[in-house]
């Protein structure tokens, strides 16, 4: 009898170790699942340098993010940011539905390449729009796990915004060259505000899809603007960036 109290004894430790290392290690959770599943959901390589989530308050931030480029596109990266803040409900981490109150993306640098076919943000957005739709199938029950399962966090985002955007385009035709110009604020309100919310596939196509849209209005609206990058043929190169 005592050595079956002691065994239960020692299980409950162990047990209260590992909720306490999953609790304590929300960082390290965050990272792995977004270098992880992010490339799953995007199609390119998705690297993170540094997570900090206070399971207290909420807040924190994702330093050093890289999101690759699909093959075929000669830039390096489609996306570098130094610093992504942060801000959740702290009673709905660990919920089925998490209540993000903001999330904002501080100052990207943003490539916008022209491939053979289409660029390289399109070919984000569209393997993401496939995914979200292989993950649904005909239920149009959400994201679901590699093994099958249906996911167990969906999620509500009160303000999602991309703040002091640089936006480089280019394309072949430029040689290496490319037009840089400063992108406005695109903010997005009440994503998955409505019913269960939405999977994270969801909200990246939601995200996606209002940052091509926002680069293709200031292109359209400020040619005159652009002609002054000083890449000499930009114009004529550029135009084929929109079709």
């Amino acid at each position: 009898m005592k050595k079956a109290a002691a065994i239960l004894l020692v299980l409950v430790v162990v047990l209260a170790g590992a909720a306490y290392w999953v609790y304590e290690s929300i960082d390290l959770i965050v990272k792995l699942a977004l270098e992880h599943y992010g490339p799953q959901v995007a199609g390119v390589e998705v690297k993170v340098g540094e997570v900090r989530l206070s399971p207290q308050d909420g807040t924190g931030d994702l330093t050093r993010v890289e999101i690759g480029n699909p093959p075929g596109f000669a830039s390096p990266r489609s996306l570098r940011v130094q610093r992504i803040a942060v801000a959740v409900d702290p009673s709905t981490l660990r919920a089925p539905l998490v209540h993000i109150r903001e999330i904002v993306i501080e100052q990207p640098a943003i490539t916008y390449e022209k491939g053979d076919r289409e660029t390289n943000l399109d070919a984000i957005r569209h393997h993401i729009a496939g995914y979200v739709k292989e993950a649904e199938g005909a239920s149009g029950s959400g994201d679901k796990t590699p093994a099958g399962r249906e996911v167990q966090h969906r999620f509500r985002i009160d303000s999602f915004a991309i703040r002091g955007a640089r936006v480089t385009m280019t394309n072949p035709a430029l040689k290496g060259g490319g037009v840089t110009f400063d992108l406005p604020e695109v903010v997005l309100r009440d994503i998955g505000g409505r019913g269960n919310g939405v999977t994270a596939s969801q909200a990246a196509a939601i995200v996606a899809d209002a940052l091509v849209a926002a680069i293709a209005q200031k292109v359209l609206t400020n040619f005159e603007l652009l002609r002054k990058g000083g890449v000499e043929g930009a114009m004529d190169a550029l135009k084929g960036l929109l079709h």
